[in-house]
């Protein structure tokens, strides 16, 4: 694959996560390799201007001409950036040996989307030469692993944060907090990438767990959000799709209203769920937090949840572990709490959320 595939392939995947057409390899790897691509083009000043102009309107003419000729000058430049997303991407990082794929485009592109099996990407001139990158790359994430679980019976952790579907009702434990540092910061994620990247993806996460719902990012707010900016959640599962996690989360212009938001949903726990709900001991995570278990009958057996209450900053969270028949793990749970504290914590210090739970 030469430089110009690689550059009209990257720029489709961000322009389908910009525009809504989405890419059928999936969220969590179309996420991933857009996240390598923005961090790059924010390191110099004018590859910045081109993608905020692009952030500000994707169709504009010439917006995504620019991006594709700003991402090509840099992977042709920097060969470390080139490697990072074929890496990323599943490809060999080196020159490719001979590939033997074939690819059928079908005749109906409407909307100047092309469609491949499971996968779609905007017809633009710089794109047709790309086919066959997606070919391969559909095969390279099926090897990766990127699985989507089905729904249990036992009343399942949902991935979908409360603004989306129905309302809710010690220091680095687990967690490696990736690169940066320096002063944290309590800044308003108004970027809906870093945003979106809040959410824990499957690089993220310990070995055996796979996507069962979302990640999904949305602007809407209701009442009950004041100063309210962004909405998002995801849902993991293990291997046997019995335990399950929840990452639910709300940015807001100012960490007042994230104070707000999390004392009115800590103050509503006790009152809008079942008596088997009780609040334990968990080590605090981010600036403040709250913790419960509950426990429920089902006749013959119980199915056991853990929940924790959030804030960082300008962010309130809700992780939500559910272990079906098994006891609760506190200790998973207080690393998936800190998990969702940190990337939350770097996308306000500016930085692209890259923390991993190390168990």
């Amino acid at each position: 694959m030469d430089a110009a595939a690689l550059a009209a392939w990257v720029t489709s995947v961000i322009t389908g996560i910009a525009t809504g057409v989405g890419s059928g390899l999936g969220t969590v790897a179309s996420d991933r390799i857009s996240r390598v691509a923005r961090e790059r083009l924010g390191a110099d000043e004018e590859s910045r201007r081109v993608l905020e102009r692009f952030d500000g309107d994707p169709a504009a003419p010439g917006a995504e001409d620019d991006l594709r000729a700003r991402l090509l000058a840099m992977i042709e430049q920097d060969p470390e950036f080139a490697a990072r997303l074929r890496t990323t991407a599943g490809l060999p990082s080196g020159p490719p040996g001979s590939i033997h794929q074939h690819v059928h485009a079908g005749r109906d592109m409407k909307n100047n989307v092309i469609a491949i099996g499971p996968v779609s990407i905007r017809k633009t001139p710089g794109t047709i030469t790309a086919l066959v990158v997606v070919a391969v790359l559909v095969l390279g994430f099926a090897i990766n692993g990127v699985v989507s679980l089905v729904d249990s019976d036992n009343s399942p952790a949902s991935g979908v944060p409360w603004g989306v579907g129905a309302a809710p009702g010690s220091d680095g434990d687990g967690v490696d907090p990736g690169a940066g540092g320096g002063q944290n910061k309590a800044a308003a994620v108004r970027d809906v990438a870093l945003a979106k990247a809040i959410a824990p993806d499957l690089q993220s996460m310990p070995s055996g767990w796979g996507l069962k719902e979302g990640p999904v990012i949305s602007d809407a707010c209701t009442s009950d959000c004041q100063g309210g900016l962004y909405t998002g959640g995801v849902g993991m599962a293990d291997s046997s799709g019995d335990t399950q996690v929840a990452f639910n989360y709300r940015t807001f212009d100012t960490v007042e209203n994230a104070k707000a938001a999390y004392q009115r949903y800590v103050d509503n726990a006790g009152g809008t769920v079942n008596e088997s709900r009780a609040a334990m001991s968990l080590a605090q995570v981010g600036d403040s937090s709250i913790a419960y278990s509950s426990r429920q009958y089902t006749g013959s057996e119980y199915l056991y949840k853990g929940f924790v209450y959030l804030r960082v900053g300008t962010v309130y969270g809700q992780v939500v572990y559910n272990t079906g028949y098994k006891d609760l793990d506190t200790q998973k749970l207080a690393t998936f709490a800190r998990l969702l504290v940190d990337r939350a914590q770097q996308a306000q210090n500016g930085q692209m959320p890259s923390a991993r739970a190390t168990r």
